[in-house]
């Protein structure tokens, strides 16, 4: 009975697997957090599927453009979303 829910539990964490070796290949700078889509939609106050699609048809007014495109899908560096947040906000003060 305990080798099913291993089973089970294993490819429950399979995606979960994935998407952190993927994370570890890209090389982020230590100092950068990675943001995956429903992070920055929770950051911006959107949901995942607005910053998705967004993303699908290339409208960069509302969201920044992901630092990469992975296989699992795109991410974010925190401070690049600071940054894009600081010129948004100086954009709106009309600098």
């Amino acid at each position: 009975m305990d080798i099913r829910f291993d089973y089970v539990y294993n490819l429950c964490m399979m995606p979960v697997m994935v998407k952190e070796a993927d994370l570890d290949r890209i090389g982020a700078p230590e100092d950068y957090e990675v943001l995956d889509a429903t992070a920055l939609g929770s950051r911006l106050g959107f949901k995942r599927d607005t910053v998705l699609a967004y993303l699908s048809r290339r409208n960069f007014h509302r969201i920044p453009r992901p630092n990469r495109l992975l296989a699992m899908g795109p991410i974010w560096y925190e401070e690049s979303v600071k940054e894009w947040e600081a010129m948004e906000e100086d954009r709106a003060r009309g600098k």
